[in-house]
């Protein structure tokens, strides 16, 4: 049974991306001898060693959390690398940072709409896309897209008991 669409919708896609340890990744782009080891990028002040602003994976699995001073992170991980941000009169001069989120929005804006959030954030409009994917390859059914979705573990959620599982899909 085809799915019914309304001939116009005022309903948009929108995707909100959050780019996950995007100051590491900054700094492991410019200091490619980071990449892999547990590292983390430190803020302001020098007390207790700074206030850690974003953590690498490699530093995550040894229990350092983004809350943390660069004195604890160091205790929780005695090889992790520290990166301080630079200053600039100061206050700290994200530029390095702000640029790079600029490269994202740039690739991202192919795609659809963007509006900036933060440095490391972007709401992406994707409705044009949506719409023109649904129109190419319209979906059969509601059902057909829960069965397929109830076959796939992208959702990253175990079966459970079917019926959960399935309401918990939607």
């Amino acid at each position: 049974m085809p799915v019914a669409r309304p001939e116009t919708s005022d309903a948009r896609v929108i995707a909100h991306v959050d780019m996950d340890c995007f100051y590491v990744q900054v700094e492991q782009r410019k200091q490619p001898e980071l990449r892999g080891l547990p590292s983390a990028v430190v803020q302001y002040n020098e007390w207790q060693g700074g206030g850690l602003i974003a953590v690498s994976y490699e530093a995550r699995k040894c229990g350092v959390k983004r809350s943390m001073r660069g004195d604890e992170a160091k205790a929780a991980c005695p090889e992790i690398q520290l990166v301080q941000v630079p200053v600039a009169r100061g206050k700290a001069d994200l530029n390095t940072y702000r640029s790079a989120g600029s490269e994202v929005v740039s690739i991202l804006a192919q795609s659809g709409k963007c509006e900036r959030a933060s440095i490391d954030e972007v709401y992406l409009d994707l409705t044009d896309a949506a719409e023109s994917m649904l129109a190419d390859a319209p979906p059969e059914s509601l059902e057909s897209i829960d069965e397929e979705a109830l076959k796939s573990h992208i959702l990253g959620m175990s079966r459970g008991d079917g019926d959960d599982f399935k309401e918990s899909v939607r």
